[in-house]
Order: structure tokens, then C-alpha cells, then sequence
């Protein structure tokens, strides 16, 4: 995919330019979704949030336009798929509240269904969270540096400089993500442009 063209607020002190091409070569819709969870945490006023979390805002970002409106996100999105499985796996509606999406997440009584759930959420840990950042790492070039179990890629990607988030606690779906000051500025200060931007992304995806 071509990235396309949308002027994102300039500042002296972070590389927007390499922000503006995480979009660039996507495969699957998902990693748009990963990055609006972020901006949906940090609009809440938080630094540091689980994979966890963010894999159940995604979840609910993309209920509507797949349960409700029947989008699809791709040939093969592994994000839609897991909609349609909670979907189908409960009486939530199609046009359901957002909370109520949420609570349904976040609550694992131990069923076959949340097992499933939590193997289906760890698919979703396996890429996104890494390589959304690739356009602002330049030493992690190939399938050397990437094709590595997720414990050493995340040590290697906290190792590289001016990078939107980082890692800790690094532990399957407890793996916390963390902002960094500055970029966290950033995405609060220009949320509205931000969510512009997403929307104008998953139009041209």
C-alpha cells in the first residue's frame, strides 16, 4: 500500500514525518486500530496500559463496522475474526454499548469461551505491537532482527531512540506499553487531527 497524503502537526522535538508512514505496507487493517486504542488511552489521560487493554478497545472500536455494518477489514483481518467470534459466542447485539462490550472483555470466568478468547487475543500480540514503529527504528532491518520470540524483540526495540512507546513488564497479554512523555504531548494536544488522520487511513486501506 502507497501511504497516502494528510498533514499531521509538525514539532521540533519528535520525527512526525516517520509517524506519518506507520501506516505504510499494511496487510491487515488491525494495526490502525492498535494505534486509535492508543490515542483512545491517552485521551483518557494515561501513560501505561496493558496489551490486554488495547486488544479489547480494538475489539470494541471494530464492532460496529463488522458486526453491525458487515465491513470487511480485509481478506483474511484477524481482527474481524475475533469480532465475529465474540459476536457470535454471546448475546451481545450487533449494535451493542460500547461498555457493555468492554465488561464482556474484561470479565474471564474460566469458560471454554474466554480460553479461546485469550488464544485469539495473544494472535493479535504477535506483530502489531512491534513493528507499528518500524518507520523510526533503522537499525531493525530484515528478518534477523524481527523473526524472534517477543521477550528479545521487545528488549531490542527499548534499546532504539525517540520511539512513540516502549515496553515493560513484558508477559504475553499483561506486557505493559508505555508513552513517552513526549510523544504522549503529542497525541493529546492534536487528538482531533489524530483521529482525522485514522479515519482518512482506513478509507484509503
Amino acid at each position: 500500500m502507497t501511504h497516502p497524503t494528510y498533514p499531521l502537526p509538525s514539532d521540533s522535538n519528535l520525527e512526525v514525518g516517520r509517524l506519518s508512514r506507520i501506516f505504510d505496507n499494511m496487510s491487515e487493517c488491525y494495526k490502525i486500530f492498535w494505534f486509535q486504542a492508543i490515542l483512545t488511552k491517552a485521551c483518557e489521560g494515561r501513560r501505561r496500559f496493558t496489551f490486554d487493554e488495547l486488544i479489547n478497545q480494538m475489539i470494541a472500536d471494530a464492532w460496529y463496522m463488522v458486526s453491525e455494518y458487515k465491513l470487511n477489514l480485509g481478506p483474511a483481518d484477524t481482527l474481524e475474526a475475533l469480532v465475529h467470534f465474540v459476536h457470535e459466542g454471546n448475546g451481545l447485539k450487533s449494535s451493542e454499548k460500547r461498555e457493555n462490550i468492554l465488561k464482556l472483555l474484561e470479565t474471564d470466568d474460566g469458560s471454554e469461551f474466554y480460553k479461546e478468547l485469550t488464544r485469539r487475543k495473544k494472535v493479535l500480540t504477535l506483530n502489531v505491537p512491534y513493528r507499528l514503529q518500524a518507520p523510526f527504528m533503522d537499525a531493525m532491518k530484515g528478518k534477523q532482527a524481527w523473526d524472534v520470540r517477543p521477550a528479545l524483540l521487545a528488549e531490542r526495540i527499548n534499546q532504539q531512540q525517540r520511539l512513540i512507546y516502549y515496553f515493560s513488564h513484558i508477559k504475553g497479554l499483561d506486557t505493559v506499553v508505555e508513552l513517552t512523555p513526549q510523544w504522549y504531548e503529542y497525541l493529546t494536544a492534536n487528538q482531533e487531527i489524530l483521529r482525522g488522520w485514522i479515519q482518512f487511513n482506513m478509507i484509503a486501506y
